[in-house]
């Protein structure tokens, strides 16, 4: 069945001109550095018969992992984040906050510092934190999430 998914797949995309894209390519050093994983997760929740595919990212720096995590929308992305990035790396002596439910950085002086609840956790060079956030928006936009059907299964029924 998954072959035959595929095939669907790639017939429209010859017949529309449209081709998905491929998996993000990041500098090496960067994945190496911070372990960075792009993943397509189908999670299932203990007690309940349902599961859902998802996108997930996943670092050896944990707020990065839980700040990118929270940042799921392309278009935010592009839009708020990015826009962000550069003009913190354009203006380094300015100080650029973002906020998210588990972790707020401060973008200031070509680094990203990131602070949980508790206050200050770490810090990494900006320029790094961008080629994550890219990377991390490409996988977004690859498949099966964008240009996909993705189904939610709940006791059986997939909508």
């Amino acid at each position: 069945m998954f072959k035959l998914a595929e095939k669907l797949i790639d017939s429209y995309e010859k017949f529309y001109g449209h081709q998905s894209k491929k998996c993000p390519v990041m500098d090496q050093n960067v994945i190496n550095t911070y372990a960075v994983t792009f993943e397509n997760k189908t999670i299932s929740w203990d007690g309940f018969r349902g599961k859902e595919n998802c996108k997930v990212i996943e670092t050896n720096n944990f707020c990065l992992t839980c700040f990118l995590t929270s940042w799921k929308s392309v278009s935010q992305i592009n839009d708020s984040l990015l826009p962000d990035i550069n003009a913190a790396l354009a203006d380094p002596a300015s100080e650029i906050e973002s906020e998210t439910a588990p972790v707020d950085i401060i973008m200031c002086n070509n680094l990203v510092d990131f602070y949980d609840r508790q206050g200050y956790v770490n810090s990494i060079p900006l320029q790094d934190f961008k080629e994550i956030v890219t990377g991390w928006r490409d996988f977004l936009n690859t498949r099966p999430l964008n240009g996909a059907k993705i189904y939610f299964t709940f006791f059986g029924f997939s909508f």
